[in-house]
């Protein structure tokens, strides 16, 4: 038997990060973490070797040992790859803003909430192929009630919804954007459709049409006071 199982598991309480979050690093499920932590099921060859890279363990140290904690943190990981004097550096990215003026901006019809070249630009690092969008947390912005308590200053990062992510939008937070709306709701799926829930009068049916309309929160930058 492998030590594929018992290392996921040190690494995750290692790093702090609970089963769900680290099944949305390898968009895989929370159960599928479990099941490997327990040893009811090994991941495929593809998913140990994304595990392996991203927290740059060497791939046979992670299957056939038992990492110790002083391992796990003396590795350069979480995207940062030194591997035999080989460096990969890590990719940045321009991310289009929709600060506090962006938004009084787009309610006086002044931009579109869709007018992604026009806003100013956040540098994130690269971590996936999908279209991004940050947003400065504001209280006037339709949002939902049971989101937790953003607080004015907070930056949120959503990922375009796409094939490859769409089954990991069950009640997570979700942004909808059109030329004079944007909103903050909860995904909500049921027999095959998913719908972006602000209230009980108001939601949007997802489309894949209409993909770019629709994201997902993908992380939080905290404003300290």
């Amino acid at each position: 038997m492998t030590k594929i199982g018992a290392n996921i598991k040190k690494i995750r309480t290692t790093k702090g990060l609970s089963q769900q979050a680290f099944a949305d690093l390898f968009q895989l499920t929370r159960g599928n973490i479990s099941s490997y932590e327990e040893n009811r099921a090994e991941p495929r060859i593809e998913t140990v070797m994304q595990i392996a890279n991203y927290f740059s363990i060497p791939l046979n140290q992670f299957i056939t040992q038992n990492l110790s904690i002083h391992e796990i943190l003396k590795y350069n990981g979480d995207k940062l790859i030194e591997d035999e004097n080989h460096i990969i550096n890590l990719q940045l990215r321009q991310v289009p803003f929709i600060n506090d003026a962006i938004y009084m901006k787009c309610c006086y019809h002044e931009l579109s909430f869709n007018d992604w070249n026009s806003f100013p630009k956040l540098t994130l690092p690269e971590v996936n192929n999908h279209h991004m969008l940050a947003l400065s947390f504001n209280p006037t912005i339709s949002h939902h009630e049971s989101l937790p308590k953003y607080q004015i200053g907070d930056v949120l990062i959503f990922e375009e919804v796409t094939h490859q992510n769409i089954h990991l939008c069950q009640n997570k937070t979700g942004l909808f954007t059109s030329e004079r709306e944007i909103m903050i709701g909860q995904y909500e799926m049921k027999d095959e459709k998913i719908d972006l829930v602000l209230n009980d009068f108001k939601k949007e049916r997802f489309d894949f049409k209409f993909a770019q309309r629709f994201w997902k929160l993908f992380a939080l930058y905290q404003h300290e006071k």
